[in-house]
């Protein structure tokens, strides 16, 4: 019984870290957009990379950048539902599907209670 202990408290002991390591690569740098996909459609590139970026800082301030459009939000991470939320003007959610150093792609959800059809993937890359 006592192993089972042991074995569950390093078990979510890992999980943890592992959500801080989101939050560390989140807030390593800008992430540039590389591509938008709507739900069954193929990607479409960004013709300048430079001019879509998120940057996430450690204060919980993100900085969004649209085509000359700067803005900054708030956010958050909710390690069980994998999702950051960003709040400003509106609250959008970004589901996590994959991260690592170089590359984030987030399924962006606009509200949570709506049934989502054409939900866009976006993949950011750091450059």
């Amino acid at each position: 019984m006592k192993k089972i202990v042991v074995a569950l408290f390093f078990g979510l002991l890992a999980f943890t870290v592992k959500a801080q390591e989101i939050e560390g690569i989140l807030t390593s740098g800008k992430w540039f957009v590389e591509s938008i996909q709507e739900k069954g459609e193929e990607p479409e590139v960004s013709s300048d990379k430079n001019d879509e970026w998120l940057s996430y800082s450690k204060d919980g301030k993100v900085k969004e950048n649209h085509f000359g459009d700067l803005k900054t939000s708030s956010w958050t991470y909710d390690k069980e539902k994998k999702m950051i939320k960003i709040s400003g003007s509106e609250t959008i959610f970004h589901r996590v599907i994959e991260i690592t150093e170089a590359k984030l792609i987030v399924e962006l959800i606009e509200n949570l209670g709506d049934k989502q059809e054409d939900n866009l993937m976006v993949t950011y890359v750091k450059h």
